[in-house]
Order: structure tokens, then C-alpha cells, then sequence
């Protein structure tokens, strides 16, 4: 038995050995695979990394590039509304005008007025009354009719009339005036 015993340790110390030397390169492969696929992992992670970020600065410069437009509407909102008061403000000073400084607005654009023979001027009930003779002194025809207006006149030619009224005027003139009011108090 002692022969046979030795042979039968000798197998299973070379199984053992052959087992253990397949283990470790099962080990090493496997080792190999898993270094493998984590170099992969970490590689595929930079990569989604690297896309996340650029999505989020994406996203980022969205949100910034809207808060912008919001915030050059809302100037622009704010720009409109302080031409509409300097609008008003012009059309209340216009129409607020008195005694000498209104008589030279009137009869300077009057001189400046489309005349032609048989044209006459319609004022006010007010302003006829105050201008009525000065302008027939000059020249011009002065109607008896009388309209309601703030200030300024009307001319009639025939069936045409052209309307000086301060309101007319404004309303006519606006999108000058806006761009006049706009380079002074923006520029």
C-alpha cells in the first residue's frame, strides 16, 4: 500500500497543483476582464460626464440667453411707456399753452398752413373769438362755423380739410416724435 498511497498522494498533489495553478490563472484572466471592463466603465462614466456637462452649460446658457430677452423686453416695455408720457407731457404742454406764447404757436402755424383762395379757418368758439379779427387782417378767410377742438384750427378748402388741431398734429407726427424723444432720452 505504500506505493500505491505515494501514487495516489502524487496525483492529488498534482491535481491540487494543476487546480490551483488553473484557479490562478482564472484569477489573472478574470482580473484582466474586470480591469478591463472598470477602464471601460470609467472611460463610458467620462464620456456621459463630459455630456451631462455640456447639456447642463447648454441649459444653462438657455436660461441665461432667456432671462436676457425677458429682461431687454421688460426695457423696452419701461422705454415705450416713458415715450407715451413724454408724448401726453407734449400734447397737455401744447394744449395748456396761454396768452402769448399760444398766439404764436397759432399764428406761426398758420403762416406755415396750406392756403389756398377760398380756404377758410375754423377755430374754436374760444380761439375765434380771441384770433378771429388778427386773422382776417392778414388775409385769410375766417369761418363761421366753430369746432371743438383744444387747440390749434382746421382748414377748409371746398370739401377738404386739412386738421392743425394739436391732437391731429400729435397723432400724425407720433412715430416722429417717438423717434425724435427716443435719441434724446436714450442715446
Amino acid at each position: 500500500m505504500g506505493n500505491g498511497q505515494n501514487l495516489i498522494d502524487k496525483i492529488l498533489s498534482d491535481a491540487k497543483a494543476q487546480a490551483e495553478a488553473v484557479e490562478a490563472e482564472a484569477k489573472e484572466k478574470a482580473e484582466g476582464i474586470i480591469s478591463t471592463a472598470k477602464a471601460k466603465a470609467d472611460k463610458e462614466k467620462a464620456k456621459f460626464d463630459e455630456i451631462a456637462q455640456q447639456e447642463a452649460n447648454k441649459a444653462a446658457a438657455k436660461e441665461i440667453s432667456a432671462a436676457e430677452m425677458r429682461a431687454k423686453k421688460l426695457i423696452l416695455a419701461k422705454k415705450q411707456e416713458c415715450l407715451e408720457e413724454v408724448l401726453k407731457e407734449a400734447e397737455t404742454k401744447l394744449c395748456s399753452l396761454t396768452g402769448q406764447d399760444y398766439e404764436n404757436v397759432i399764428f406761426g402755424m398758420i403762416k406755415r398752413a396750406d392756403k389756398e383762395d377760398g380756404s377758410e379757418i375754423i377755430f374754436s368758439k374760444k380761439d375765434k373769438d380771441a384770433f378771429g379779427n388778427k386773422v382776417k387782417e392778414m388775409g385769410y378767410n375766417v369761418s363761421d362755423e366753430t369746432r371743438d377742438i383744444e387747440g390749434g384750427f382746421v382748414v377748409k378748402n371746398g370739401d377738404i380739410e386739412y386738421n392743425y388741431s394739436f391732437k391731429s398734429i400729435i397723432t400724425v407726427e407720433r412715430e416722429d416724435i417717438l423717434q425724435l424723444a427716443a435719441g434724446i432720452l436714450f442715446a
